[in-house]
């Protein structure tokens, strides 16, 4: 499913708006409805009151004295209607609109001085206020009523007047929030864009100075990565111009000696051609393997599923039959100081990386001489170390040998350059690192690897 960030941001920002507005709509419409009402029921109270002073009992009969000019200001109004009833005890009629509801309906309060109920009068809804007066100890009940007219209209423009400008608000707000969000976006695609023009022979880092600052990292990161790609390229570009050169090297000089073979008569002289043929083609062989043990050192060179527990003297046991072989050949002492430790990683790459170690030490070691293979643990780390008494390695040459098929000035011995290379490609493949120091007693080198121990899971 795709993900829209445009989307979501809507989402989250009209979301909570329309509920706010929702909620707040009939919240202002009861805030100012209410005591609209309130108002008008006050102003029918209070003309309820008005007739209280009209009324007198004589000789205990009550007599409503009500003047036509102020029976005209009562009834005027205009919009609604307005009705009166004056009530004596019993429910005795006395003066008014006869007929007129004097009592609310079930579920409101009839037991007050005061009530304001909504009833129907000669087929119009009416609005409905009664006092209860005590007049020379008889009890009275003055009504005034009047249609609903102004009432619903008052409804009417308050939820206009308040929806109205609610509506605009939230369409104001909307249309701002979308175009906030488009305005906000477009850094984003004006990345989209630099990288769809973005050519893979030229990858040209982002602006990370125009992007704004919370995809700024991002931005940041992105160039890194093109910065990480284009060293692989050139490193790759690198490694395939000096493999052809060292290929094509030996591949020359096979050909030569071949052609040489034909055309000379001695058997002699071919023999020992045919020799520095069969010398080239292993030399050749070893610097191809190499390359290979280099491609699969890469990250990505080999399938993370062939990770296993490794015991390191019990791998070193099962190698060291080649190593002792090339010792005795070069008239080398070669010896092993192995403790206990166990790592987790590639059977077959650790292998070449002390296979590695070993041999360019007993390459580059001269006759009488010593190489010592060390592995121990200490801590979380497990510590392989290769000790020679050769030569030794320049502190100024100490990184740039780590170089694919960089040679010290001073080698004599014949070699690819890729070595120590693929030394330090497995090394960072385990998580580990490679140093070269200077043996205790300042003869030699010593060549130390560091890798993560093994952890039993739990």
């Amino acid at each position: 499913m795709t993900r829209s960030l445009r989307k979501a941001l809507l989402l989250w920002l009209l979301l909570p708006a329309s509920l706010v507005l929702l909620t707040f709509l009939p919240l202002a419409y009861h805030l100012v409805h209410q005591p609209a009402m309130e108002a008008l029921d006050q102003a029918l109270a209070d003309a309820s009151l008005a007739l209280v002073p009209h009324l007198e009992v004589i000789d205990g009969e009550p007599r409503f004295v009500f003047p036509a000019a102020a029976e005209q200001v009562l009834r005027t109004d205009r919009v609604d209607d307005i009705y009166f009833l004056v009530l004596g005890p019993n429910g005795r009629f006395v003066a008014g609109d006869m007929g007129l509801p004097h009592d609310p309906p079930d579920g409101e309060e009839a037991h007050s001085d005061r009530v304001s109920f909504n009833s129907h009068f000669r087929g119009h809804r009416i609005r409905v206020s009664a006092i209860h007066r005590t007049i020379s100890g008889a009890p009275f009940i003055f009504i005034t009523a009047e249609t609903t007219r102004k009432r619903d209209q008052l409804r009417v423009d308050l939820a206009v007047a308040l929806a109205l400008p609610l509506l605009f608000f939230a369409g104001s707000t909307g249309l701002t929030i979308w175009f906030g969000i488009r305005h906000a976006l477009l850094p984003v695609e004006d990345i989209r864009r630099a990288l769809h023009g973005m050519q893979h022979q030229a990858l040209t880092p982002l602006d990370s100075g125009s992007a704004p600052g919370e995809i700024r990292p991002l931005v940041s990161e992105f160039n890194q990565l093109l910065e990480r790609l284009e060293q692989a390229a050139n490193a790759q570009q690198r490694f395939v111009a000096n493999a052809a050169h060292q290929l094509r090297t030996p591949l020359a000089g096979i050909r030569t000696q071949l052609e040489l073979i034909q055309r000379d008569p001695d058997p002699d002289q071919r023999s020992a051609r045919a020799a520095q043929c069969i010398g080239a083609i292993e030399r050749l062989g070893h610097l191809i393997n190499q390359m290979l043990v280099l491609l699969s050192a890469e990250p990505g060179g080999r399938q993370a599923d062939l990770a296993e527990h490794i015991d390191l003297p019990e791998l070193v046991r099962d190698r060291s039959p080649e190593w002792i072989r090339l010792a005795e050949n070069q008239g080398l002492d070669l010896g092993f100081e192995l403790e206990d430790c166990h790592v987790t990683g590639d059977r077959l790459l650790l292998g070449e990386m002390i296979s590695n170690l070993v041999s360019n030490a007993l390459i580059y070691t001269p006759p009488p001489g010593e190489v010592t293979l060390r592995c121990r643990a200490a801590g979380e780390r497990v510590i392989i170390e290769v000790e020679d008494t050769g030569p030794g390695i320049p502190p100024e040459f100490r990184e740039r040998v780590f170089e694919r098929f960089f040679r010290l000035p001073t080698a004599r011995s014949p070699g690819g350059g890729l070595g120590l290379p693929i030394v330090r490609e497995i090394a960072r493949g385990f998580g580990g690192q490679v140093v070269i120091l200077t043996p205790p007693d300042g003869r030699g080198t010593l060549l130390q690897v560091s890798l993560p121990r093994h952890t039993p899971a739990a």
